[in-house]
């Protein structure tokens, strides 16, 4: 190395301490500038039974609603449809609350054909009811299913699987012949 590199990289090593220098000492004692800063969310003080009357006041149809506050995180849980669900939300964050976790299962409106077509799949794919002869009507979400039955287990059967097909009510009319 010639003696001209070796002064050109003293001296920039000379301008790079320097400035670093005084980068640290502007700033080092600067009250402005935060040290080991943490950001605390604060959350309001609110008893669970509170939250679930606030959004019972707001006259919000949910099924086995529960709210529980859990380390700041108000965790939602019920049935409902998606409206309400996520109005439920909204009222909780406006308690003051950041952070909601919505559990909320939300259930689609299905049409009376599709809850009757489930139905009369459902019956014939139960063996327990072959030989009957079952009618299947649904209207505004009622489901009736009337016929003839051999006996009064064939009566539970039926009531037994059209609980999972969607209706809001279930009428079973089976006669025993």
């Amino acid at each position: 190395m010639r003696k001209n590199q070796r002064v050109a990289i003293a001296i920039a090593a000379v301008v790079a301490v320097a400035g670093i220098s005084s980068i640290f000492l502007r700033h080092g004692g600067d009250a402005t500038t935060p040290r080991n800063t943490r950001a605390e969310v604060m959350t309001p003080k609110i008893p669970d039974a509170e939250i679930v009357k606030a959004v019972r006041d707001a006259n919000l149809r949910i099924d086995g609603f529960s709210a529980t506050n859990v380390g700041g995180i108000v965790v939602l849980k019920g049935t409902s449809d998606t409206a309400s669900a996520q109005q439920a939300a909204v009222v909780v964050k406006q308690l003051g609350f950041v952070r909601v976790a919505n559990l909320i299962v939300t259930r689609v409106a299905a049409d009376d054909e599709t809850i009757r077509r489930d139905a009369e799949r459902q019956l014939t794919l139960t063996r327990a009811l072959d030989g009957c002869t079952l009618h299947v009507s649904c209207v505004n979400g009622i489901l009736r299913v009337d016929g003839p039955a051999y006996n009064e287990l064939q009566i539970d059967v039926a009531r037994n699987v059209l609980r999972g097909v969607g209706a809001h009510e279930v009428q079973v009319a089976l006669k025993k012949l």
